[in-house]
């Protein structure tokens, strides 16, 4: 798995590439997570479009990010997520409080207005 992190106006957006496998010891998405909410990011763009595949364990750094985010009046959205994934998303229900955008403007234009991350 890649996670490569980029700024757009006061949003972090996270580009994930390849499969992510967290419950086999791959860490770097979650610590890329722990470092935002270290930093006081709270407006999150996760762009999951070149995903291969997704395990169950990084469902639950999806939802802890949710929650921390939320705290703090932001929000995490999700983007171009491939059907695999919405899939997964849906069963969970996690897409319920994790939307799902087509475009990057759009994800960005939904998350609250609220602090920029340090």
């Amino acid at each position: 798995m890649q996670a490569i992190q980029r700024q757009v106006e006061n949003v972090t957006v996270l580009e994930l590439k390849g499969a992510v496998n967290c419950g086999d010891g791959d860490r770097e998405f979650e610590s890329s997570i722990a470092d935002l909410i270290a930093r006081g990011c709270v407006r999150l763009v996760i762009n999951l479009r070149d995903v291969t595949h997704i395990d169950t364990t990084c469902l639950g750094i999806f939802i802890n990010a949710h929650i921390k985010f939320h705290c703090r009046g932001g929000a995490v959205h999700l983007l171009q997520t491939p059907p695999r994934v919405q899939q997964l998303l849906a069963i969970t229900r996690l897409d319920q409080f994790l939307p799902t955008f087509a475009t990057e403007e759009e994800a960005i234009r939904n998350l609250p207005a609220t602090s920029v991350c340090t």
